[in-house]
This record gives structure tokens, sequence and C-alpha cells, in this order.
């Protein structure tokens, strides 16, 4: 499904931000055991989880053309057209960031937040015998929240907690369909106009 390739594109983003592996799609309940289970139980913070919420089909901006027959994409060696059929969606995503003091907290969030604001697009390649690259864009939501009050203790030490939601509102459903491309065969006279038609 083209909604987790978008998860992977930005999964791929923040760990190039971050320089870890350790960032994965997951729900924040799971992301510190998951964690210690690839580390061994050595989970080193700071620590950042996300988790797609889920998406919403944004029906008032389907396009009923470009979802039925689509667009042209590419011609095929096999005499066939590929169209590239699109459904138009809305992917919510929450982000964690855990610390160990509220100060590392604050400073890792205004350093994320100023790379959203400053570089928002991301690249996505679709499959689906399309071969195409598509460009979007991540949004932020205006609240950051800090969670801190639910988490528990890790290691007899506080874990500080702090929540940003991003969207994606340039996001796509695709799919491909293909055609055969008519051919048109005929014989073709040329006539002279001084000798005529023979």
């Amino acid at each position: 499904m083209s909604v987790n390739l978008y998860d992977k594109a930005l999964i791929n983003h923040f760990r190039d931000i971050f320089d870890d592996s350790r960032i994965h799609i997951l729900p924040v309940e799971q992301a510190i055991r998951f964690t210690a289970q690839l580390r061994q139980d050595d989970v080193k913070f700071p620590l950042v989880s996300t988790n797609r919420l889920g998406y919403s089909i944004k029906l008032s901006e389907v396009n009923f053309n470009a979802l039925r027959n689509g667009g042209f994409q590419n011609r095929n060696a096999d005499n066939t057209k590929t169209f590239a059929q699109i459904i138009p969606i809305r992917i919510n995503y929450q982000v964690d960031v855990f610390t160990v003091s509220k100060a590392q907290g604050d400073e890792l969030l205004r350093e994320l937040i100023f790379h959203i604001m400053l570089h928002p697009t991301l690249q996505v390649e679709i499959p689906y015998k399309l071969d195409m690259e598509h460009n979007f864009n991540i949004f932020l939501e205006s609240d950051i929240v800090d969670n801190s009050d639910t988490v528990e203790h890790v290691n007899k030490g506080v874990l500080f907690r702090n929540t940003i939601t991003l969207y994606t509102d340039d996001a796509y459903l695709f799919k491909s369909r293909n055609e055969l491309q008519g051919k048109v065969e005929a014989d073709v006279i040329v006539v002279d106009k001084k000798e005529g038609l023979q």
C-alpha cells in the first residue's frame, strides 16, 4: 500500500537527521521495549519514537477522472500505455522525544522543529508499474505536548517525553492501469495531381 512508502520516507529522513538507526514506526508504548530488545537492554537516550496515527481520504479533493481513468504515465514496449490512478489522502504522525532532562528535550525539539519547518519536502519512489517519484511535504501541528507524566520510570531514573504531531496533506494512494495503445493500419496511395488517379 502507498501509505507505507510515506512511513519509510519519514523514518529514513529522521534517521538521517539524528544519525540513528533506532527510529521506527511503532506505538509509543512499545518504543523503549523495542529499543531495549534491539540493543540487548542497553537503551541510550535521547530516543525518538514515530507512530502513524492514521490517514484519511480527502474526499472533497478526489478527481474522479484521475481516479477512474488516471493520468498518462508512460508508453510500454508491449504497445500499452500506463496510467496513474490516484486518491488524495492526509497522513498523521506522532513523534515522541524521550530524554533524561527537560533541557535536553527542549533543545532537541528546537532543532527538530527548525529542521522540519526549513526542510519540509521528502520524496517517495512509487512502484505499481509506475516507476515514478513523488514529492510530498510534512507539516507541524501547532501544539507541543509535555507527556512526561505518562512515562514510567526506567532504570530508576525519570524520563521526559515531549510529543509533536506531523501531517502530510499532499500524499496519494496510487494504482496503475494499462491500456492497449490503438493502432491504425491503412494502405496509402500517393496521387500526383497531373497524372490523376490510376
